[in-house]
């Protein structure tokens, strides 16, 4: 099953609604495809008329995951939408699908009411455009709003203004810890060696939340210089620090932490039992492979959701039996997880 095929699959999943009598026994695969896209499709557009927000956006999400490019008409609608995540989504998805496309909606969503829509649209104009669009982002540096300005900052660096790395540095001094956690988040997003040493420096903080979001900046640019306070967060008292540090020891060439990791296979917290785990198997290890199955099982519907979602990125000898399992859960984030995670797979 392709990729597309998955999202069909996640769109009938997610809104159960497909007729038991839609696939006929004499059909044609691609033809049984093609009249599921349409069923799919057409699903797709009466969600993005529903009254609930919520399904708007989660139609909007949907149509950008499939990558299918004859939903970019659906996305430009619902980029138009009333709520702002569904215009969030929408700008999302269609760069999925399409670059040019996308390019050409983030300069018109820049203007976006929205500061967090307005914020990604610049954002993403940093990661497609050229220094011709400069001028459409330099005015946002003087925006009241502390999300657009960093936004701004970070899609001028993007586009060779080095300069512009001193709005966000700016940004780790004082401040709510709020703010400061926006200016680490940006800092993450430059992929640019030049910010590591700046977020390495907030790991000797004594606020766990700084902490953490500094963790999830650095994510794969860690280097071994790093291992030593590393080692030393997957035993510190907070379970979000343990687990965002074994996830970031995964990123690690070699065998570096792996003893630590088998060690927090057996921690107290499902979710750091999960990123040892998830970590294990990202540094080609077969231990704790184990945790999966208990995890997928857990009473917290939370990290059952998580298992499955991330099941869709690793390749583990079991994962469709641990899918089914997800896919059959009584609640609904976890089946819809499930089903992500197979269009992810490219089927099951």
């Amino acid at each position: 099953m392709s990729k597309k095929s998955g999202f069909l699959f996640l769109v009938i999943a997610v809104f159960l609604s497909f007729p038991g009598d839609a696939l006929q026994a004499n059909e044609k695969p691609q033809e049984a495809m093609d009249r599921v896209r349409t069923f799919s499709i057409k699903i797709l557009e009466k969600s993005l008329q529903s009254e609930n927000a919520f399904i708007r956006s989660a139609a909007a999400r949907a149509a950008g995951e499939s990558e299918y490019s004859g939903l970019i008409p659906f996305l430009k609608k619902a980029a138009k939408d009333s709520y702002h995540t569904t215009r969030l989504f929408a700008l999302q998805g269609i760069k999925k699908i399409s670059l040019d496309e996308a390019r050409a909606i983030s300069i018109h969503m820049s203007r976006d009411p929205n500061i967090w829509v307005r914020g990604a649209a610049i954002e993403m104009l940093g990661e497609l455009g050229d220094g011709a669009l400069g001028n459409i982002i330099q005015p946002h540096l003087k925006s009241p709003d502390r999300t657009v300005r960093y936004a701004a900052a970070g899609a001028l660096f993007k586009l060779g203004d080095e300069n512009q790395l001193d709005v966000l540095l700016d940004g780790l001094k004082g401040g709510s810890s709020i703010d400061r956690y926006q200016a680490i988040g940006y800092l993450g997003k430059l992929n640019d060696e030049k910010v590591i040493p700046y977020l390495e420096g907030l790991l000797n903080g004594s606020e766990d939340e700084i902490i953490f979001y500094s963790l999830k900046a650095i994510g794969k640019k860690v280097d071994k210089g790093m291992l030593p306070r590393l080692l030393n967060l997957t035993k510190h008292h907070n379970p979000s620090l343990r687990y965002q540090s074994a996830l970031i020891l995964g990123a690690l060439r070699g065998t570096s932490g792996l003893e630590a990791l088998r060690s927090l296979c057996s921690d107290e917290d499902g979710m750091v039992r999960l990123s040892a785990a998830v970590a294990l198997v990202r540094k080609g290890s077969s231990y704790c492979r184990e945790v999966f199955l208990d995890t997928i099982k857990d009473a917290d519907y939370g990290i059952r959701s998580t298992t499955a979602r991330i099941l869709g990125e690793l390749e583990i000898q079991n994962r469709e039996q641990l899918l089914s399992i997800a896919l059959m859960d009584k609640n609904i984030r976890v089946r819809t997880s499930a089903t992500r995670a197979v269009g992810m797979m490219g089927g099951a």
